[in-house]
């Protein structure tokens, strides 16, 4: 039934949940037997259009958010950051120039865990534009070495990602109609706008912390000018031996 109104993808997700919690009732005695490896996600399940912005529309949702909110969306779409690692990042996870910074923690359901794959504990690239300002609003975080880059009205906690999304991103880019260009649609832009200029996968997929097989199969967009133009190649490569072709016929019935 959940499967004829959710998306695919949290379905999955409701379906991975329960056979974790399967597992460990199991492990602990409260359950005798684990019934979740039967569960499937069904075809019902809705697959939604994957958006990604385009450059213009990356620039405009920059532009329409403050400070604070400014940084984290820089680092989503130009360091290819998670929302959970940009949000447990402290003062100790940056050099001083703020040009690199590392990946040793995520923040997750509102905890501090461990990052989410071991290619995901990392050591991540700040362009030059990012870390301009980055170093804007690192003097105004706390000189602690622990204290939170993104610290929640209790700064002795990070924000949390519902909240810096729905309270203070969302509202502003709704202003602009890019209110539905959240966090994930963030990562594959940063993917499918680095594949147009021909970023090095390998290169790409390092910095956002997975394997280059997910990289490209599931953050990377091909855009409708690239698809167009390699229809266009294809076209143009067989045409155009259909007419070398014709041409040559055409010379040997003439002679």
């Amino acid at each position: 039934m959940k499967a004829e109104t959710l998306s695919k993808s949290v379905v999955a997700h409701l379906r991975w949940d329960l056979r974790a919690i399967f597992r460990l009732a199991v492990a602990e005695g409260y359950a005798p037997r684990d019934p979740t490896p039967a569960l499937f996600t069904p075809k019902e399940a809705k697959v939604g259009i994957k958006r990604v912005m385009n450059r213009k529309e990356a620039q405009l949702h920059i532009n329409a958010l403050p400070l604070r909110e400014r940084v984290i969306d820089h680092l989503a779409l130009f360091a290819g950051m998670r929302p959970g690692e940009i949000l447990a990042l402290q003062r100790k996870h940056i050099v001083e120039d703020c040009s690199e910074l590392f990946i040793e923690q995520r923040l997750y359901r509102g905890d501090i865990d461990d990052p989410k794959t071991t290619l995901s504990k990392r050591k991540v690239g700040i362009p030059p534009q990012t870390a301009q300002v980055l170093t804007e609003w690192m003097e105004l975080v706390d000189r602690k070495a622990e204290a939170w880059v993104f610290a929640s009205e209790n700064p002795k906690k990070p924000l949390w990602r519902d909240n810096v999304w729905y309270r203070h991103m969302k509202p502003k880019l709704d202003e602009v109609g890019l209110g539905w260009a959240n966090f994930q649609v963030l990562r594959r832009t940063h993917a499918s706008l680095g594949h147009d200029i021909h970023v090095d996968p390998k290169v790409a997929a390092d910095q956002r912390g997975h394997g280059i097989g997910v990289a490209l199969d599931v953050y990377t967009q091909s855009s409708i000018e690239e698809r167009r133009g390699a229809a266009e190649m294809l076209a143009t490569e067989i045409l155009s031996g259909e007419t070398e072709r014709e041409t040559e016929e055409n010379r040997s019935a003439a002679v």
